[in-house]
């Protein structure tokens, strides 16, 4: 919701535990809002090849207590999660291999739901994300950026009451699934007619 949120604040990331995902960013940014004096709980849903890298990560940062770790869980899960958030946030970034997202559903589905966003600028995400219109974009690899942007968000109950309806308006209008399938078939017929 628009209004500042309830203490201890509650952050949310979905996300396949991978390099692309960028959670160091996120736990180091977490890190400097508990040292901020943030009362916060944090929750990671999701699972993948760097779990022991990440949870290892959160040990040595001193966030056991204020994060938690819940695995894969069902859509319905997620969507509760999403539903009790004040803050969503994703790390994405360019791994080593090469390899980084498009724009992950996860971010589409958090606007959806009214949680506000903080993002990193990477590939087509900044097509979904506007900075200080629907969204906040940090740059990849800036914990102390990404930390202040969710401090934005978790304070300036004017940003929020700005940026979630009209999250919510660019996913519903611009990113609606049977929307896109729509634009897509009529693509299609197009090139078939040529």
């Amino acid at each position: 919701n628009g209004n500042a949120p309830r203490r201890p604040c509650r952050i949310l990331t979905v996300a396949r535990l991978a390099p692309k995902k960028g959670l160091p960013t996120v736990y180091r940014a977490l890190r400097h809002l508990c040292d901020q004096g943030f009362s916060l709980r944090h929750t990671l849903i999701g699972d993948g090849e760097d779990r022991a890298k990440i949870l290892k990560l959160i040990d040595e940062l001193g966030l056991k207590d204020a994060t938690r770790w819940i695995g894969t869980q069902t859509h319905s899960v997620v969507l509760e999660h999403y539903r009790r958030s004040d803050l969503f946030v994703l790390g994405c970034e360019e791994a080593p291999d090469g390899d980084k997202d498009g724009i992950p559903n996860v971010l589409m589905e958090s606007m959806a739901m009214g949680v506000p966003v903080v993002v990193t600028r990477i590939s087509a995400i900044p097509e979904l994300v506007q900075d200080g219109i629907t969204g906040l974009l940090v740059p990849p690899r800036h914990p102390e950026e990404m930390a202040r942007a969710m401090a934005r968000l978790l304070i300036d109950t004017d940003l929020r009451r700005r940026i979630i309806p009209a999250a919510k308006i660019r996913v519903t209008r611009d990113f609606d699934n049977k929307k896109l399938i729509g634009d897509l078939a009529a693509l299609f017929r197009e090139n078939i007619k040529e």
